[in-house]
């Protein structure tokens, strides 16, 4: 070889003189844990806060309510209670949103592959969209009732004779609607508790599995035009000649070396070739 070619040969990036490099794989963009703590945690105690408020009014302070002596002092006592409570409500109810919103956001890979989540899922959307309007109809009762002022009642939800008729109706709502909110809100719990069993091994791999075989025949008549398309553009291909990334090292010529023939050289081979001639 020549030193000088080989060496500025190797200097251009020969293959075998590049070290070898290996590339890093990044982990994927995961939310972190303590996130999915917070979330799960506004969730519940969102919820918690929701259903235990709604069921407390509901059995005892409409109850405790109905018991003062002044007829007056009745549907007073009850619209002041529910009210200072309506803030904390309120609170609770937005957390529980805020961490649904983030649990399904990241449970969005299990909706699209795993069997049963996405109906778990628009079941609890419907069920917390009622419980939502029924706490706002809740909210606009209590409202009106405070606007009435002291007004003789039976109870906090029972219109006496003397009630005016506005009044009466609106006890009459609040009647349905007291049930309403802690029933809807447990519904809520209920179908939180039906996702998170689906999070579980033994349910979470089978709904994996079945919602794969159940998207299929969906995706096999994609598939094959993707694969028709992919083997027509091939074929309409040109085929490139192969270029080599690295040119061979050029060849050098070494001269060629004329030795002269003197006169006497010349006279001993043709004597040499006259006594051959002679024995033949």
């Amino acid at each position: 070889m020549w030193p000088g070619v080989t060496l500025q040969w190797l200097a251009r990036g020969h293959p075998q003189s590049r070290p070898h490099r290996t590339r890093r794989c990044l982990p994927p963009k995961v939310i972190p844990m303590a996130s999915h703590t917070v979330i799960h945690l506004l969730h519940d105690l969102g919820a918690a806060t929701w259903f235990g408020g709604s069921l407390m009014g509901a059995t005892s302070l409409n109850a405790a309510a109905a018991q003062l002596d002044d007829p007056r002092q009745r549907a007073w006592a009850a619209t002041r209670g529910w009210s200072r409570w309506a803030p904390v409500n309120a609170a609770g109810v937005a957390a529980h949103v805020v961490g649904a919103t983030g649990l399904l956001l990241t449970d969005l890979p299990r909706v699209r592959t795993q069997q049963g989540v996405l109906r778990s899922s628009v079941v609890k959307g419907a069920v917390t969209t009622a419980a939502l309007g029924t706490a706002a109809w809740s909210g606009a009762l209590n409202r009106r009732m405070a606007a009435a002022g002291p007004v003789p009642v039976q109870g906090a939800t029972e219109p006496a004779a003397a009630t005016p008729p506005d009044v009466a109706t609106t006890q009459q709502q609040l009647k349905v609607v007291q049930w309403l909110n802690p029933l809807l809100a447990g519904a809520v719990i209920a179908t939180g508790a039906w996702q998170e069993e689906q999070q579980r091994t033994t349910q979470a791999v089978p709904g994996v599995l079945a919602g794969l075989r159940g998207r299929a025949p969906r995706a096999l008549p994609a598939l094959a035009v993707v694969g028709a398309l992919a083997v027509a553009a091939r074929r309409r291909r040109p085929s490139q000649p192969v270029v080599e990334a690295y040119p061979p090292p050029p060849v050098v010529e070494r001269p060629t070396t004329i030795t002269p023939v003197t006169p006497a050289a010349a006279g001993a081979a043709d004597g040499r070739q006259t006594g051959a001639d002679r024995l033949t």
